[in-house]
């Protein structure tokens, strides 16, 4: 089934997706959606295993959880509220935070701050504003023409250099939540109690665990995303 999904034009797959991006992200029927995060919540909670969790993911991965913030999610979950304490060794949000406002990304985080085990980890992978910015300052030819190539799957047209910085600030549901560079990550996720806070590049980390997590693997991704990982102290 998949090898036949890759076969068919790049249009038909985005207009796929959008139909059920746009679906899953009605404000009505994730209202009347509510009710699951409680019901995901109690699941969690009767995890007796190390549990590793993912937010913001629909597809499943071994070894992991995931829970996600749309209609149709299999385990419906708004890490923007409590979903638990101590119950999580690790946990990954790919590519989540900037859909969120800032105050809601500091909910998420301390949501997860609370929902890990001592000397848990959280890791998130994000837009690099800092890095993004550079490559738009510096304006070499190969880097906007891999990002070009990185966004012509999502039907996103990169001509010149300013497309690095529209693209990243309005595509994507991105203009309803915040973008932020290394710093202000930093600070928020220390503000929610986290230590040890560190930057990779994605796929890479310290622990095997979180290594390749991210899904995300053009050649510009490998600057214009950031993967940040905290500690929450024992």
């Amino acid at each position: 089934m998949y090898k036949v999904w890759k076969r068919l034009p790049i249009k038909y797959r985005n207009v796929f997706h959008l139909t059920l991006h746009r679906f899953n992200s009605v404000q009505v029927l994730l209202k009347i959606s509510r009710f699951r995060h409680n019901v995901t919540v109690a699941r969690l909670n009767r995890v007796t295993y190390p549990m590793n969790l993912r937010l913001g993911e629909s597809r499943q991965f071994k070894g992991w959880i995931s829970t996600n913030y749309q209609v149709l999610s299999r385990n419906f979950l708004d890490a923007t509220k409590p979903f638990g304490a101590g119950i999580c060794q690790y946990i990954f949000a790919d590519n989540v935070i900037e859909h969120i406002d800032r105050d809601d990304g500091l909910n998420l985080l301390k949501s997860s701050f609370r929902a890990l085990k001592p000397g848990g980890i959280l890791r998130l992978a994000t837009p690099d504003l800092e890095e993004i910015s550079r490559r738009y300052l510096t304006r070499l030819s190969i880097d906007l023409k891999d990002f070009a190539k990185d966004m012509e799957p999502h039907g996103l047209e990169v001509e010149t250099h300013p497309d690095l910085l529209r693209i990243t600030f309005t595509s994507f549901g991105h203009e309803k939540g915040f973008i932020y560079d290394f710093p202000t990550l930093k600070a928020q996720l220390e503000k929610a109690g986290f230590q040890s806070v560190t930057k990779f590049k994605p796929g890479k980390s310290l622990t095997p665990a979180l290594m390749d997590l991210e899904t995300r693997v053009g050649k510009s991704d490998s600057w214009s995303q950031m993967a940040i990982e905290a500690t929450k102290p024992i």
